[in-house]
């Protein structure tokens, strides 16, 4: 299981890496709304994980929900043209981010998350979210 402060190392070191300006870490839509607020630029909003368990009792198996949203502030009044450069910006940034999730670490022979399953990546777009933005989010299990 990934530990909170452990989620929020991620979140800083995944910033360089996407190429994106910045992060905020949320557990509620509002809490993720009022970090947000106003900032510019391609942002990663990490929620905090979930926690499932599997197994007996005698070998308990931990898993993470992870949902990830990578948004930025639509423009008032843009046009479609405009909508769609923001979207395919997103879009770029979020698949950098799967192959990121998905790869092995530059320097090292170890993925992040080992034990991801890649059949619950899925990617959604996403409008109007956290007062304003738009983007992707990515959710999986880990």
């Amino acid at each position: 299981m990934i530990t909170v402060k452990e989620f929020k190392d991620l979140c800083a070191e995944i910033v360089p890496v996407i190429e994106i300006d910045g992060y905020v870490l949320a557990s509620t839509y509002e809490q993720g709304s009022n970090k947000l607020k106003d900032k510019a630029g391609l942002r990663l909003v990490g929620v905090y994980p979930a926690y499932n368990f599997g197994g007996d009792p005698d070998s308990i198996l931990g898993k993470n929900e992870m949902l990830l949203y990578i948004v930025v502030r639509q423009k008032e009044g843009g046009t479609d043209e405009e909508e769609i450069e923001q979207y395919s910006s997103t879009l770029d940034a979020m698949l950098r981010l799967k192959k990121y999730l998905t790869s092995n670490r530059t320097g090292t022979y170890c993925m992040i998350f080992p034990n991801i399953d890649v059949s619950s990546i899925q990617i959604d777009p996403e409008y109007n979210i956290f007062g304003g933005y738009l983007g992707y989010s990515i959710k999986f299990i880990c």
